[in-house]
Order: C-alpha cells, then structure tokens, then sequence
C-alpha cells in the first residue's frame, strides 16, 4: 500500500467532505477515514500497457449509467509489470468509496490523462471491482 499523502491525487482527496484525516506517529504519519462508515481509506497503483490502459479509461469516462455496459464491452484490464499507464487509487476498506486518478509516462514523467474521479456507494463498488480483486 502507498502513503496517501504523497500521492499526487492527495490534495484532492483530502479537500473532500467526507473524507476524514489525523495525523498521528508524531505527525510522521496520516490517518485517512471515509467518514460515513469510519472505514479506513488505503492507496495504491496499478500499472498497465498501452492497450489495457485504454481499457482502463473508457472505464473511468463512462458515466454511472453506462458503466456496466462499459465493463461488459470491454473486460477488466490486465496489471502487467512497468507499463507506461498508472493508475493511482485510494478506496475505503468496505468499498463505498473510491477515488481514481489515471496518468500516462511521457516526457520522462507521468502526466494526468484524467482527473480524479471520485465515487461513493455502488458506483464506488462498480468501479473497484473493475480494478482490484
């Protein structure tokens, strides 16, 4: 799991209303909360080639509505090993909350190719099941 707060994605999750944060181990550490259900919220990325990485964002384009069709038309996409898209991801430990941030390598760095999508109840459950197990 990654440390939430040297995300790139940070800021914009902490700025969200229900999200709670402590800091605690002597300011050394954060402690991140989804603060309807109290559940903790961990990050981590997934990484995946160009052509799974397209996968990965026709799902994050898809309104609410449409993303079960999405899903249905083009499969979840595969992690592989050092590919040029990353996707960062924090999620609540029960799942009714997500936030998905996707960038591209390119220019020696990593470059949003779509902002940070955040997601709450089922929608939340819908798109962690398209990315994690």
């Amino acid at each position: 799991m990654e440390n939430i707060s040297k995300m790139e994605m940070a800021n914009a999750l902490f700025n969200q209303i229900y999200i709670k944060t402590e800091k605690c181990f002597f300011g050394l550490k954060t402690k991140v909360t989804y603060a309807p259900t109290n559940s903790p919220v961990v990050g981590t990325y997934l990484e995946y080639t160009p052509a799974e990485g397209q996968k990965a964002k026709a799902i994050l384009e898809a309104a609410p509505a449409e993303l079960d069709a999405v899903l249905q038309k083009n499969g979840r996409p595969q992690t592989g090993e050092n590919g040029n898209m990353k996707l960062n991801l924090c999620y609540s430990r029960d799942h009714e909350f997500a936030a998905l941030h996707l960038q591209q390598f390119s220019g020696f760095e990593y470059r949003t190719i779509i902002e940070t999508r955040f997601a709450v109840g089922d929608e939340a459950k819908k798109l962690l099941n398209a990315f994690i197990k």
